[in-house]
């Protein structure tokens, strides 16, 4: 009898041990979301090849100045408060063109050299072309053009730099897709 007790308490502080590591855990990575970065997920087909619906991704926020080509998480901050996965395609100052005939992109008069996209950029929403990227604002597109909510919609337009959360660095989930980004 005094055995079965005994082996209860132990089982009992075994169990307690295991939650409060995991609280410990918890808490680090609540931090760490806070402070350094986080994760994020990607929802829809927007940001195709490059990225997939569902993709787990890390993002650093520390330090952190906005680049052309990088990948970023952001909220657009008009209403639309979903986690926004798009690419930096103009920095403050640049012009934004978008051949309506061939879909080239334009930055700053030259020709955009994009292998990471599936189609040619379309002329779509409501900007209108060239767009002159204010100052402390980002344009940001989708790597999939055809399906992408982007910069290109006044309803997300041009991203403040205080609504862009962080740099997407890896992709940790699915497992076999594990990778750094660019």
């Amino acid at each position: 009898m005094k055995n079965q007790i005994e082996k209860k308490k132990k089982l009992a502080a075994e169990w307690l041990y295991f939650f409060l590591q995991m609280a410990a855990v918890g808490l680090v990575i609540f931090l760490i979301n806070l402070t350094v970065g986080g994760f994020a997920l990607v929802h829809g087909e927007s940001m195709e090849p490059t990225l997939q619906n569902k993709n787990l991704l890390i993002y650093i926020k520390l330090g952190y100045e906005p680049k052309r080509g990088d990948i970023v998480i952001c909220h657009s901050g008009k209403g639309m408060e979903e986690e926004l996965v798009k690419r930096v395609i103009g920095v403050p100052g640049d012009v934004i063109d978008i051949n309506p005939l061939t879909g080239n992109l334009y930055v700053n008069g030259e020709e955009l050299k994009e292998d990471y996209i599936m189609d040619t950029t379309i002329v779509t929403g409501d900007i209108h072309y060239p767009a002159k990227v204010p100052k402390g604002q980002y344009f940001l597109l989708g790597d999939n053009r055809t399906v992408s909510m982007d910069s290109r919609y006044s309803e997300i337009g041009t991203i403040p730099k205080e609504k862009i959360d962080g740099h997407i660095v890896a992709r940790v989930f699915p497992f076999h897709k594990i990778s750094l980004m660019k």
